[in-house]
């Protein structure tokens, strides 16, 4: 099997076609998108704010709910396709497959990532809508996001392995969805945090790449502009990754000792 063969088999088939089979489920989370856009713009409006500083508030709102989904579901989706396997006593058979445990997970994490392109678009085409005017650097927005999201696919990784290891519960994605609300800069700028927060929303990859993915869309900044974000960023990349790759071997190799992989 191909890398085209692989790539259409996780994302096409276990993902795509699994996800539009339930209606019920898409219509809802696509309404969950969408609302808290527009919750934080009629919140500008209530707070009495003048058309300027509303469209200015929606700009640095819609470009944090665009990219926050990357970070809190995309956390989740390995994690989630794993406890999955184990309930429904697939996961032995899955790790049979004649991939590595590392390529595995890079695969099942895809989807996630893919689903929440959908996501992406539907927010900045809302926030056009609400008067949202986008002034994008190709280039800069495109080495943010890259960063971002090889750091989402290390998180999801750490998160993946964990629940491999405990089973039930997933402290990392917990952690990640509620920090990222709360820290990562989404829908209030960090700086209005204590200091003793602001330091672990530092943390977060999400924080530096909100601030470099709003100046370089919203404002055309080149890429040696927005470097004081870019750098950070791309050190817990690789912060993110080495732990993911260290933690992946030792939960593979862990269930494979104690014989847990049929367990749940």
């Amino acid at each position: 099997m191909g890398l085209i063969d692989r790539l259409y088999a996780f994302i096409v088939l276990r993902g795509w076609k699994m996800w539009v089979s339930y209606r019920t489920q898409v219509l809802l989370t696509i309404i969950n998108w969408v609302i808290p856009v527009f919750i934080y713009f009629f919140i500008g409006l209530t707070l009495g704010f003048r058309r300027v500083e509303v469209i200015s508030y929606t700009s640095f709102v819609v470009v944090g709910i665009a990219f926050q989904g990357y970070f809190s579901a995309s956390v989740t989706t390995l994690a989630g396709r794993i406890r999955n396997e184990e309930l429904i006593g697939t996961l032995e058979y899955l790790f049979a497959t004649p991939l590595s445990p590392l390529t595995l997970f890079l695969y099942s994490s895809l989807w996630g990532l893919v689903v929440n392109v959908i996501s992406t678009v539907l927010t900045l085409l809302i926030g056009i809508g609400l008067g949202v005017r986008f002034n994008v650097n190709p280039i800069s927005t495109a080495v943010i996001l890259a960063l971002y999201i090889l750091s989402i696919l290390g998180l999801n990784l750490i998160a993946g392995s964990v629940v491999l290891i405990v089973k039930q519960g997933n402290p990392i994605a917990l952690f990640t969805s509620v920090a990222s609300n709360l820290l990562g800069g989404v829908v209030f700028p960090v700086t209005v945090l204590p200091t003793w927060l602001r330091y672990i929303s530092y943390a977060l990859s999400i924080t530096w790449a909100l601030d470099g993915l709003r100046a370089s869309m919203l404002n055309d900044a080149p890429l040696m502009s927005i470097w004081p974000f870019v750098w950070p960023l791309a050190v817990l990349t690789t912060v993110y990754l080495v732990i993911a790759l260290v933690l992946v071997s030792y939960a593979f190799r862990r269930v494979m000792v104690e014989g847990s992989v049929r367990m749940y």
